[in-house]
């Protein structure tokens, strides 16, 4: 499946949609545009992951990581 289209397989909601997520093993926690809480398991997380990340979906956890280390070289 290409990444650059705005759906993903099997998903209901466009790439426009997700403000951020955060993934659990095969799990992927969304928060929507409309601050809306949403849980998908995807046939493949990593193939779903890729397809976030094409679409600059803030990854929460590395968000975290990064201010962690914006922190420390304070």
């Amino acid at each position: 499946m290409p990444l650059t289209t705005s759906y993903y397989a099997g998903f209901e909601h466009q790439s426009t949609e997700i403000r951020k997520f955060l993934q659990t093993y095969g799990t992927f926690t969304l928060m929507l545009r409309d601050g809306a809480i949403i849980h998908y398991q995807p046939e493949h997380a990593l193939e779903f992951q890729r397809w976030l990340n094409h679409h600059q979906i803030e990854d929460v956890r590395m968000s975290l990581k990064q201010n962690e280390a914006f922190n420390v070289q304070q």
